[in-house]
């Protein structure tokens, strides 16, 4: 595929460069922030070769490309200038870009945008731990092993540097300068603070009483804190003389900000965390078969909007915190149950090159990327994708009785399996979690090839 051709169409039919005024990309998407949404042909963008389908959503027109959207956005980039491209532009406050946007819109395009630059290598190093949990109960590496303690710890390094690399996103989203917003978290895990956290040896600033807790590993507090730290700033930098202000604003966001964070922003964020963390779990407790007949399956909609990005970051909380997620126990299922339903209206369909495409979409959703399957082909044919949710609750209800859990961050379907693995050892949960995917993906399969046997006319038709 000529991937700077495919750059080329999808920025004329968006309104050209003059009407781009960011774009980032996520695994599979361009995520175009347009200043005139009525320039860009949603049609025409959807016809362009190479173009999976259109989503707008977020106040964000994105263009689900597919697994080589990597490759479109290194030739989309210099087109646009490093500026544009970066997603270092505040676009509400800098661009002139005014929309209207609701409330959970607004909460779901910063979500994406702190947390998306992110997932790819918080997948690889979850991954890596599920791996090496498997490691252990294989027998092939014991914990005190040189080899286990060298590869954990790469694996644990995002988890544990998360408020750097989350003040570097989080600063990126709102507007702050990058490496003020990395300073901010490195100081909530600063090996003094670290210690201080254990032994009490700093109590108090100005006599003013203070605990300092470790926020290593945590989500919430650093997010939290750039974002009143991007408000102090562009605050300041109105105020204080520009001659000195290169300086001056960073000191004096710092002086304010950190002491701020450990006296109340760290506090509350982790209390209000722990709280959601309980409603989370007290819901599971409630009946984890309900829910995942409720969720495993629907959670396919919830994607295929974006809307699920309003729950990543308590998934990510509960397992820096606790350990392991239970919904995300439940989820694994709906996965295999859309492989199994799209490589079903493979067999069915006649033309080559749909029925070619239908089979690598299936094996791309059994290796984890679902976006190809869903605009490709559970939406325009309907019933692959009816079948899917219902398989999807049907192996999420598999899961709540066996009560899988997830114990990592990592990819989905098959190249997940590791991180469903209790680091205690092999448990019913993981064997839970094997049969509600399996099922999911038969599941999908059969309801499928079933129902859309009886509906030529939808074949003859796509």
């Amino acid at each position: 595929m000529d991937f700077k051709k495919l750059a080329i169409e999808v920025l004329e039919k968006v309104g050209g460069k003059e009407n781009v005024a960011n774009v980032v990309h996520c695994i599979t998407r361009l995520r175009f922030t347009l200043r005139d949404d009525k320039k860009a042909d949603r049609e025409a963008v959807k016809k362009i070769n190479g173009v999976i389908s259109v989503v707008e959503q977020g106040g964000q027109f994105q263009v689900v490309i597919g697994n080589n959207v990597a490759k479109v956005y290194e030739e989309l980039a210099p087109m646009l200038g490093n500026e544009l491209a970066s997603g270092s532009v505040d676009i509400k406050e800098n661009d002139g870009v005014k929309k209207k946007e609701s409330l959970f819109d607004q909460f779901s395009r910063t979500v994406s945008g702190i947390f998306a630059p992110t997932l790819g290598v918080l997948s690889a190093c979850g991954i890596l731990q599920g791996i090496l949990a498997v490691c252990i109960v294989s027998g092939l590496l014991s914990e005190t092993d040189s080899t286990y303690l060298f590869l954990y710890a790469i694996s644990n390094v995002i988890f544990y540097f998360f408020p750097v690399i989350l003040g570097a996103s989080a600063a990126n989203q709102f507007g702050m300068k990058q490496y003020l917003g990395m300073t901010l978290g490195a100081c909530l895990i600063y090996p003094t603070f670290i210690t201080a956290a254990s032994d009490g040896s700093i109590n108090s600033l100005f006599s003013v009483p203070m605990t300092i807790n470790n926020y290593s590993s945590t989500v919430f507090p650093v997010i939290i804190a750039v974002y009143i730290g991007s408000k102090l700033e562009k605050i300041l930098k109105k105020v204080v003389p520009g001659i000195i202000s290169f300086f001056t604003v960073p000191l004096l966001v710092l002086l304010v900000m950190v002491p701020l964070t450990f006296w109340v922003v760290g506090p509350v964020t982790t209390f209000l965390s722990g709280i959601l963390s309980e409603i989370v779990l007290g819901a599971y407790s409630f009946s984890p078969v309900i829910g995942g007949l409720l969720i495993g399956g629907p959670w396919i909609l919830l994607v295929m909007f974006g809307l699920h990005w309003a729950f990543i970051p308590v998934f990510i909380n509960n397992l820096t915190t606790l350990h392991k997620e239970p919904v995300m126990g439940l989820l694994a299922a709906n996965q295999l149950a859309m492989a199994g339903a799209v490589l079903a209206a493979a067999v069915l369909l006649r033309e080559k090159t749909k029925k070619s495409g239908a089979i690598t979409a299936g094996i791309t959703c059994i290796l984890g990327v679902s976006e190809p399957t869903i605009y490709g082909y559970l939406i325009p044919l309907k019933i692959p994708m009816i079948a899917s949710i219902i398989a999807g609750s049907i192996g999420g209800a598999i899961a709540g009785i066996f009560g899988s859990m997830k114990y990592s961050m990592g990819g989905a379907g098959v190249i997940g399996i590791p991180t469903y693995l209790n680091p205690e050892g092999l448990d019913a949960g993981f064997y839970g979690l094997l049969l509600s995917m399996a099922v999911g993906f038969i599941a999908g399969f059969i309801i499928t090839l079933i129902a859309m046997k009886k509906d030529n006319k939808k074949l003859k038709e796509f």
